[in-house]
Order: C-alpha cells, then sequence, then structure tokens
C-alpha cells in the first residue's frame, strides 16, 4: 500500500485491525485507514495514544467536538 497514512500499519495492533476489516472490504478499510491518520495529523496524536484517553470523558468530548467541526465543513461525519 503506497497511501499518505500507510506509514500507520506498522504498529501491529493497527494492522490487525485494518486486516480484519480488510477481510471484509478493502475499501471501508482503507477509508478507515485514512480517516484515522487525517485525525492523528490533525490532533497530533497517534493511535496508541488514542487508545489510552478513549476511554476518559475528555477525549469523547473532544472527539465528538471533532466529527461535529468536520460535518460543519462538509465533511462527512463517519
Amino acid at each position: 500500500m503506497r497511501a499518505k497514512y500507510a506509514y500507520l500499519l506498522g504498529d501491529v495492533d493497527v494492522k490487525r485491525w485494518f486486516e480484519n476489516l480488510a477481510a471484509k472490504s478493502i475499501v471501508t478499510a482503507t477509508v478507515y485507514l485514512r480517516t484515522l491518520g487525517f485525525y492523528c495529523e490533525l490532533n497530533r496524536t497517534d493511535p496508541k495514544a488514542i487508545l489510552k484517553a478513549a476511554k476518559t470523558k475528555a477525549f469523547r468530548d473532544n472527539f465528538t467536538d471533532f466529527i461535529r467541526k468536520m460535518e460543519r465543513e462538509g465533511k462527512a461525519g463517519s
């Protein structure tokens, strides 16, 4: 894969997640990987930090705010 965010697949957990998605749909897996990469880039984070913070209310609130912001900019909330 020569995608912008392919480097994320260097993480064994991200690769496993991607391959499980790809088993059903390579298109969905690729879109989700791109979305993850975009989110990490915009928020200066990485998948491991997201998993660590995901249990906190602050993260959930910030993530929801991010989705609403993207929707206001005309991007899909998914």
